[in-house]
């Protein structure tokens, strides 16, 4: 009997949905028409998610591929160098980088999102100095930046979109933006008490969707908009048991800085913004790898037996007749 394994055709699940991304974002292999074509697209994308997912320098991550199996696996005919590499930062723009979010999520089956907002450290700022500065008497400019995300916390717990801002603005500020820009309907937005805007839930209703979040406390010191914030809170006590999904949101602030060590090392504004939103497409892609080994996991590989008959002769009858001639020839 023998055992022969069929295994699927993509060396990784990483590879996969780099291959799917960009099949699905329908770019070209190369922006040129005449010149240098060494590497494609595709090439310089996934190099770009390895990097951030790697989260090295770049003289240290070029060390790294050199002895990986993404050379042959992408199909390298050299590998890049450090200008090279740097230069490809620079050549993706944010609305490209926004459009391959877009593609990376699936928004066919969405029921409950949640918004919320978190600060995001610089790698290059030394906490240690910046305290020595501080004590000192000097101005020390606040080395966190504001992340505004909208996640899916019923399905794959994707980013659906986000805001990416360089100084501290409140959560009402960027919800206000971000509920214009979505484009789901018959879904609903979990909230916590830092949107504490009633018009939050007639903006969501413009698209069909209801705008859940428990109302602030006041005291009595606001005595306005009563009748909003009773509407508020009878929106709330319905949705009571759905709005318990809303600390999934909190998970995946934690995931971004926990496992991808979200700490940005670019020191210019639109260089930051970039490689905020390669943070971003590189986490929808380790959701999908999650969500897709756990349903499909079984079928990654067949297993086929193959059995084959083999004849062996006893030689029996030869040695009867042989012994026949014998006595023939006695005789």
């Amino acid at each position: 009997m023998i055992q022969q394994i069929i295994q699927s055709n993509y060396n990784s699940e990483l590879e996969k949905q780099l291959l799917n991304l960009f099949h699905s974002a329908n770019l070209p292999l190369h922006f040129n028409h005449k010149g240098n074509k060494q590497f494609t697209n595709y090439q310089r994308i996934s190099l770009i998610i390895i990097f951030r997912r790697e989260n090295k320098p770049i003289r240290d991550f070029i060390d790294w591929l050199k002895e990986s199996k993404w050379i042959s696996w992408l199909g390298l005919k050299k590998i890049p160098k450090k200008s090279t590499f740097h230069d490809w930062l620079f050549l993706f723009d944010m609305n490209l980088i926004r459009e391959l979010i877009k593609f990376s999520v699936d928004e066919s089956d969405l029921k409950v999102t949640a918004v919320d907002g978190s600060g995001v450290e610089t790698n290059f700022k030394s906490s240690y100095y910046k305290k020595r500065l501080i004590d000192l008497g000097e101005d020390v400019k606040n080395s966190y930046h504001k992340l505004d995300i909208i996640v899916d916390v019923y399905g794959k717990k994707q980013i659906l979109d986000y805001s990416f801002l360089l100084k501290n603005r409140h959560d009402s500020f960027v919800a206000k933006k971000l509920l214009k820009k979505i484009k789901f309907k018959r879904c609903k937005i979990l909230a916590d008490k830092g949107y504490p805007n009633y018009d939050f839930i007639e903006l969501s209703k413009t698209k069909q969707n209801n705008f859940i979040s428990p109302p602030k406390n006041y005291g009595e010191k606001c005595r306005h908009n009563n009748f909003k914030r009773e509407r508020k809170i009878r929106n709330f006590e319905s949705n009571k048991i759905i709005y318990r999904r809303r600390v999934i949101v909190e998970s995946v602030f934690s995931s971004l800085k926990r496992k991808q060590n979200l700490k940005l090392r670019s020191k210019l504004s639109y260089m930051k913004k970039r490689e905020m939103g390669w943070h971003i497409l590189y986490y929808n892609i380790r959701r999908n790898i999650v969500f897709d080994g756990n349903e499909v996991k079984e079928n990654l590989s067949f297993y086929f037996f193959i059995f084959e008959i083999y004849l062996i002769p006893d030689r029996a009858e030869i040695s009867g007749l042989s012994g026949q001639s014998l006595k023939i020839n006695k005789k």
